[in-house]
């Protein structure tokens, strides 16, 4: 693992903004997240069985909604003609993340084993049911659930404690960089506007899926290609690290345009392998919209700061 880390952190003195927003987000955790909570897996809509006859009723969904209305799924949705199992199970797994399919999915007739069907729609009844209890529904943001506060929750919730500390290890590292250098009222415009970017990405990567987005993932990456464009020019300290073992980890100094290969052509290159609206957990195309505020705010920045006296170099 490598990570920039211009800043001391010792000095916690120096970055008030950002460690406020760490202890924002573990609070925000704690006293709604890492509770128990239902569980939607345990449905049998997820078992094997249920996801083949959910994809084979998803299937004929389709082949009933209007062309303007198909158009709205993903290419590959829309070019499935095959109605082999494999191909069922990824179409099932596909239908319960379709908010269109959610919404009134069991109010239509289909064809085939009608006991089956009838059990199917009370399981998929009770799921929907348990689907918007669930606390990242609340406040994540998805395209059934995008109103004005959701864009500010879902940057500061999390689904479990590694998705956590993942995150706030770079908000760490990368914030108090950014404050440093910028100061506090831009650090918090980058990462807020930043989230706000990257739902944007998000949503218009998900098309009618309905799977919410929670974390502070789009606003990390706007901090770091902020930063990557703010100070292009400078050698930058890095933090390494292998293992505990002595020379196994530490500090080494490298342009600070190694955050592109490191983590912004990382993102592009997930996002471009990953089937749209069958993701595999990681919103890459918010971490894209994010770096893309980042870039123009690093270039405002720099433009800005070049203009004055004692300008950057």
């Amino acid at each position: 693992m490598i990570i920039p880390c211009p800043e001391d952190l010792r000095q916690v003195q120096r970055f008030p903004l950002t460690m406020t927003l760490v202890a924002l987000n573990v609070f925000i955790f704690l006293l709604i997240f890492s509770g128990t909570r239902p569980d939607i897996s345990d449905s049998r809509l997820f078992e094997m069985d249920g996801l083949t006859l959910t994809g084979k009723l998803f299937y004929q969904y389709l082949q009933d909604l209007p062309p303007e209305t198909l158009a709205e799924s993903p290419e590959w949705l829309q070019q499935m003609k095959s109605t082999n199992s494999e191909h069922m199970v990824v179409l099932g797994a596909y239908a319960l993340r379709d908010s269109r399919f959610l919404k009134d999915g069991e109010l239509r007739d289909y064809r085939g084993d009608q006991v089956k069907i009838r059990g199917w729609k009370e399981d998929f009844v009770k799921f929907r049911a348990e689907y918007k209890e669930q606390l990242m529904f609340r406040f994540g943001l998805s395209s059934s659930m995008k109103g004005p506060l959701a864009w500010l929750t879902y940057q500061f919730s999390h689904s479990n404690w590694l998705h956590l500390f993942s995150n706030l290890m770079f908000l760490v590292v990368m914030g108090a960089a950014v404050e440093a250098l910028a100061g506090s009222s831009v650090m918090l415009m980058v990462y807020l506007l930043g989230g706000v970017a990257g739902g944007l990405g998000f949503l218009w990567s998900q098309g009618p899926g309905t799977v919410p987005m929670v974390g502070a993932s789009a606003s990390v990456s706007a901090l770091l290609a902020f930063y990557c464009v703010a100070e292009f020019k400078a050698r930058v300290r890095y933090l390494y690290f292998v293992s505990p073992m002595p020379e196994h980890y530490g500090y080494i100094y490298l342009p600070t345009l190694m955050i592109i290969p490191l983590f912004l052509l990382v993102d592009l290159a997930n996002f471009w392998a990953t089937p749209e609206g069958l993701g595999s957990g990681v919103a890459y195309a918010a971490h894209l919209g994010g770096s893309l505020f980042g870039i123009l705010g690093g270039l405002v920045y720099r433009h800005a700061a070049l203009a004055r006296p004692n300008s950057l170099t």
